[in-house]
């Protein structure tokens, strides 16, 4: 079964022309998903990095879309279907409580099934990858073509949308410089859409260990960045949730969850036999 929850109705269409334009809409995306599955690739779209427990691809021409098919990713995840909706209808539902709260996030325009997999199409949202973003200003601050204060202010909206996202109660389960678009305006202002919101969770009160956390995502990646602009990331932040007083107590605890989680990885690709390093001397810390 396929949802079709956005798609537009051809203007001046009567009822029967506007179904049949859908139903060769919908037979169209479960054709191109299929060949996407079978083939590895189908006219109109091309692959995208992504996990192993999804393939994702881009409609090569505008306006631009997403789809995503969710492949099985752990013994239990039929019995989380069973309470709570397939990967697609949770990623729907999530995503629309986002946007519902004043977030930004690429909708969901349609969801379903195809070789009984769960998928979604959703739009794409507006900007860039922050993780292009901030690898571009790092490295090439000359071809990134910004003014310093633009940059800084960009952080720290950075640091404000992450604190107003925590204040609405919402925990993103992959908050990484991937999972976040960033579209640059003048005087360095900044809009940011969360993409991935299959696991966001919303909270009466988020927790603590929860909101700290996602700062380690953010923590985690991107070692050229200084730490005196991870500050200014981190104090936006803080000063949106009203929490200057803590800053000390946080930051430790944001650092010493980094350094773990870069310590289990550098382990787990050990063992794998790869010799990447995820060094980061820039991380938070008081």
């Amino acid at each position: 079964m396929i949802h079709d929850t956005h798609q537009p109705e051809a203007a001046g269409q009567d009822e029967p022309q506007a179904a049949e334009a859908q139903g060769r809409y919908l037979l169209a995306v479960h054709e191109a998903l299929t060949r996407l599955l079978e083939d590895g690739d189908s006219p109109g779209w091309k692959r995208v990095r992504s996990s192993k427990s999804a393939l994702v691809a881009q409609t090569t021409q505008a306006p631009f879309f997403y789809a995503k098919i969710f492949f099985p990713r752990r013994w239990y995840e039929g019995v989380k279907t069973l309470f709570r909706g397939d990967r697609a209808y949770r990623t729907d539902w999530r995503t629309h409580a986002l946007r519902s709260a004043g977030f930004s996030a690429p909708a969901v325009v349609l969801r379903g099934r195809v070789a009984n997999l769960p998928f979604v199409i959703t739009e794409a949202a507006p900007g860039m990858s922050l993780a292009k973003y901030l690898y571009q200003r790092a490295r090439v601050p000359r071809l990134a073509g910004q003014p310093l204060a633009d940059w800084r202010a960009a952080l720290r909206s950075l640091g404000r949308e992450i604190g107003r996202l925590h204040q609405a109660g919402f925990f993103h389960t992959e908050l990484r410089t991937s999972n976040i678009q960033i579209e640059s305006r003048p005087q360095g202002a900044a809009r940011f859409s969360f993409i991935d919101n299959e696991g966001t969770r919303r909270f009466r009160h988020i927790p603590r260990w929860r909101r700290v956390k996602n700062l380690a995502q953010l923590n985690m990646d991107h070692p050229h960045i200084s730490r005196t602009d991870r500050m200014r990331v981190f104090g936006a932040y803080l000063d949106a949730m009203g929490q200057g007083h803590a800053r000390n107590q946080l930051a430790w605890e944001i650092h010493q969850r980094t350094q773990r989680r870069l310590m289990e990885n550098a382990s787990r690709r050990a063992a794998d036999g790869s010799q990447r390093s995820d060094r980061n001397a820039a991380s938070i810390r008081p």
